[in-house]
């Protein structure tokens, strides 16, 4: 019989519902490891069990959240989980409001840059918003399979108990998440560099719609037409690089807010190389004007 399964891609995303249910085993892990100093008695320390019972009340709440969350990304309403916890749709809605948003909004846009004013000037710090553990998910989840396997206690558990269970997209989902992406919110108009890696993924994608069997003369004319689409893209970003390199910053300040007037997380700004005194602007991805490039 001919095997129908899809392939499993290593390179390809998690989906939403996997990574909501690795954020909630990475809490259940911690919040098990938290109570096993609930069990030794020292008598040599001093007691603090109202303190340690109060941290743990904290870390059960988040652990909660965490499965609120992945019920709700399930498409359980609020109504749902005010039925399980016996309160109404209303307060768990509030009470949980909060939780669900900070996950979306991570969903949505992992990687954030916070922009501080430093000794050297304005400085860019790039950090990640999910939770702990799915900011590099295959890790965790090797990790926590070797934690469960550690903790079975003679019951069956499988041979990967968590990694098991978790769900990568299709390219067709991917696709989609890829037109629909963090990507245009974050910009009305993005730069060049962005599409064009957008645009080579989504050729990957087709090329292995195709090799899958479906719709395979449509999907190698998509994949070729990423490919080209790819390939202007990167041009026209070495066009803008070489542009940059003969612009003062001021130039290519007004440059940027010429084709990018509506960026939605504000206007242009440099970021200044404090031992080269050059600029770069972190938008387009291009040191600005003449001179030595810094060290990478």
């Amino acid at each position: 019989m001919e095997d129908k399964t899809e392939p499993t891609y290593e390179d390809a995303p998690y989906t939403e519902q996997s990574l909501a249910q690795l954020a909630l085993a990475a809490t259940a892990q911690d919040l098990a490891d938290f109570l096993i100093g609930f069990v030794a008695v020292w008598p040599t320390s001093e007691p603090r069990p109202v303190e340690d019972a109060a941290r743990f009340v904290r870390r059960a709440q988040e652990l909660l959240d965490r499965a609120v969350i992945v019920e709700k990304v399930g498409g359980a309403s609020w109504e749902d989980i005010g039925d399980t916890l016996e309160i109404t749709k209303q307060s768990a809605h509030a009470k949980f409001r909060q939780a669900v948003e900070e996950w979306e909004a991570a969903v949505k846009r992992p990687i954030v840059t916070d922009e501080i004013y430093g000794i050297g000037g304005l400085e860019a710090r790039t950090y990640n918003r999910m939770p702990a553990g799915t900011s590099t998910p295959d890790e965790t989840a090797a990790y926590l399979d070797r934690w469960a396997l550690a903790h079975a206690d003679g019951r069956d558990v499988g041979g990967r108990p968590v990694s098991g269970g978790l769900a990568r997209m299709t390219p067709l989902v991917e696709l989609m998440s890829l037109s629909t992406g963090a990507l245009f919110e974050e910009f009305v108009v993005p730069p060049p560099h962005l599409l064009a890696e957008n645009a080579e993924r989504e050729a990957v994608l087709w090329e292995r719609i195709a090799a899958g069997g479906h719709r395979t003369r449509d999907a190698k004319k998509h994949a070729a037409a990423a490919r080209q689409r790819a390939a202007d893209l990167r041009a026209q970003d070495a066009h803008a690089k070489s542009i940059a390199d003969v612009q003062t910053p001021a130039q290519h300040a007004a440059e940027h807010e010429r084709r990018w007037p509506r960026e939605i997380y504000g206007p242009y700004r440099t970021f200044p190389d404090v031992a080269s005194a050059r600029d770069w602007c972190a938008h387009c991805n291009v040191w600005i004007g003449p001179g030595e490039k810094p060290s990478q």
